[in-house]
């Protein structure tokens, strides 16, 4: 009966981790770039020469001694949690880029020297079109001084 309980209360425990909530990646998100943030503001603040953006004291148990260690590991969870809470958008399309057909090295050559040459002609006639503008602009100008009042 004992061992049931055990079991029984485990099993429960275990569901409780194995059970994917719906923000638990945007939760993780969040804490990723809190730690991310405030370590890089600890080594910020330990680096600098009035030490400004933010100070561990040092009376805190344990951190207060090595305060850049504890930052860089703050940051290093925080990259860590960042890659976990990423991954799952991530992942459907690592699979999704083995299916794709890429173009031959001609094709990429011909499409590149298109979108070169629309480019150009683009620029091209926005230059013409500011001169021309530019022109009328002033010649408005000069004949608005022309004008009597």
């Amino acid at each position: 009966m004992a061992k049931e309980r055990n079991t029984k209360s485990e099993n429960s425990i275990l569901s409780i981790f194995t059970k994917e909530y719906k923000y638990e990646g945007l939760l993780l998100l969040f804490l990723s770039l809190v730690a991310i943030l405030l370590g890089t503001m600890v080594i910020m603040g330990e680096n600098s020469v009035d030490g400004r953006p933010l100070t561990i004291r040092k009376e805190v148990f344990l951190i207060g001694e090595y305060p850049l260690v504890f930052a860089w590991i703050l940051v290093i969870l925080g990259v860590m949690s960042l890659i976990l809470a990423v991954w799952p958008f991530l992942k459907p399309s690592v699979s999704e880029l083995r299916r794709v057909s890429w173009a031959k090295k001609g094709e990429l050559l011909q499409n590149t020297a298109t979108v070169f040459a629309f480019i150009v002609i683009m620029a091209a006639f926005f230059l013409l079109s500011d001169y021309l503008l530019g022109f009328l602009l002033r010649f408005f100008e000069w004949a608005a001084g022309k004008m009597p009042l």
